[in-house]
């Protein structure tokens, strides 16, 4: 459990919560983290239970008492809005290295490995097939660092099949561009801390009109991960101050590679005709 996000320990709990339990799971998360930082009086009154049934939930996440899920959540709340100046200040892990190298990479191994234990099996798979469907459009946005995450899978899934399209970085209202939004569209959203207020309200919005969300986002979970029908969370472990965005990256090429291997020659064929088109000579 040590080092898990509560939100995602919720989640995983799940199927074995009684129904006032997933009440109270609801309200924890549609308010997260503050709803978890009231007294237990409080936090029950806000779902309607009653406080043993506080005391059970907090129980089935591992904890044994109010006061160490708070802790948890305190500290949780801390990392979040920890900024680069912040974990500078606190000086780099581990030993000096002879070699500038070294310590990046080993920080990206032991992130890589992180991210690994991290991602569920079975969504990454409901992931690559709900983007492998050609039914389904996809809106990709990324926020003001993690939009060279965004560009860079739209612009693979713009090679293997049609119906991508990339929000623009540097919008001033991004909610305005998912006017035109479908049911059956994918919203594919990445937010890293510290989290956009415009990226969370633009996972709401796709989320109220029925569209499907897709976040990539920390091990503290942007709070649009509660508008998310699918979360992949990556480590963003860094030698550096600046959080890593390799193991987003690992992701996101596993999951072309898996939509790839979805389309096959549907995919093949697509790449074949951009070849084609981009050896078309133009006007002289």
């Amino acid at each position: 459990m040590a080092g898990q996000p509560i939100a995602e320990l919720v989640r995983q709990r799940s199927t074995e919560l009684s129904p006032a339990e997933r009440r109270l799971a609801k309200v924890l998360l549609s308010s997260y983290p503050i709803a978890g930082l009231e007294t237990l009086a409080r936090l029950a009154e806000r779902a309607a239970v009653s406080p043993p049934t506080v005391t059970r939930f907090i129980g089935k996440l591992g904890f044994r008492g109010y006061p160490e899920f708070q802790d948890r959540l305190r500290q949780e709340v801390q990392d979040r809005l920890s900024s680069p100046l912040a974990r500078y200040d606190a000086g780099p892990s581990g030993g000096r290295s002879s070699s500038t190298l070294d310590p990046s990479f080993d920080a990206f191994r032991r992130g890589l490995g992180a991210t690994l234990d991290l991602i569920s099996e079975r969504e990454f798979g409901e992931v690559a097939t709900l983007l492998s469907d050609r039914r389904h459009r996809v809106l990709v946005l990324g926020g003001r660092v993690s939009s060279v995450l965004a560009r860079y899978l739209a612009g693979q899934l713009h090679l293997l099949r049609p119906g991508v399209r990339l929000l623009d970085p540097e919008r001033t209202a991004p909610v305005g561009e998912l006017i035109d939004l479908r049911r059956r569209d994918v919203l594919v959203a990445f937010d890293y801390r510290r989290y956009q207020t415009d990226t969370v309200q633009s996972g709401r919005a796709a989320s109220e009109r029925g569209a499907t969300v897709v976040l990539f986002t920390d091990p503290w979970l942007s709070p649009a991960s509660v508008y998310a029908r699918h979360t992949l969370v990556t480590s963003v472990e860094a030698a550096a101050p600046f959080d890593s965005m390799v193991g987003a990256v690992a992701v996101i090429e596993a999951l072309v590679a898996a939509v790839l291997s979805r389309l096959g020659q549907q995919a093949q064929l697509r790449m074949r005709r951009l070849e084609e088109l981009r050896k078309t000579p133009g006007p002289p």
